[in-house]
């Protein structure tokens, strides 16, 4: 599934008042990310994504995604099993003159797709069921 949003950033969200949107996701591994600051963000808008309040992207606590007009994208593997199935974007800029609009896509995987072994067990224990198997 892809989940993809458009936050507005505004010049009053800044490093000390940073703009905060909950993104709802469902269960599953992300594998892919994009972030995209539009052409005109010249680097000064900011944005970092976490979950359960452990920043996830960038993985380093302290650093950030900035860029103006590429996307900033990449496969990844994080697993989201466990409530709650939302993640937290942290957007502020520095020194800008005008509001911006950042759009950010994840793609989410069922963990059966991307770990078919888990799918496989699964239908197993279905299969032994039905036939009364314990």
């Amino acid at each position: 599934m892809r989940f993809s949003w458009v936050i507005p950033v505004l010049t009053t969200h800044t490093a000390a008042n940073k703009k905060t949107e909950t993104l709802r996701v469902a269960r599953g591994i992300i594998t892919h990310v994009s972030v995209i600051d539009p052409p005109g963000c010249s680097g000064l808008v900011h944005c970092v994504l976490r979950h359960q309040e452990h920043q996830i992207f960038p993985s380093t606590e302290g650093m950030d995604l900035s860029g103006d007009t590429y996307p900033i994208a990449w496969d990844d593997f994080y697993k989201l099993f466990s409530e709650p199935y939302f993640l937290k974007a942290e957007l502020w800029g520095v020194g800008c003159s005008y509001d911006h609009n950042v759009f950010i896509d994840i793609v989410i995987l069922p963990e059966s797709v991307v770990l078919p072994e888990k799918g496989i067990i699964s239908q197993f224990r279905k299969f032994f069921k039905l036939v009364g198997v314990k």
